[in-house]
């Protein structure tokens, strides 16, 4: 998992997602994300309340990508 000591950020991935799930976790004060892609493993997203805010906005209005 990244973490923002390490100084540079993940390559951007696309994947095609079978299903997800999203839930607040009081013990850590975060949104814990986990998205069940159609190949491969579960990925565990965990984000302050403010990005998962942000990525719904993004999603509601989402931009074209070419």
């Amino acid at each position: 998992m990244w973490h923002p000591r390490e100084g540079k950020l993940p390559e951007k991935k696309v994947i095609a997602v079978k299903d997800w799930t999203c839930a607040m976790s009081d013990e850590l004060g975060r949104v814990a994300l986990t998205v069940n892609p159609t190949d491969g493993e579960p990925v565990l997203v965990l984000m302050t309340i403010f990005q998962a805010a942000k990525m719904w906005r993004e999603l509601q209005s989402p931009k074209r990508v070419q």
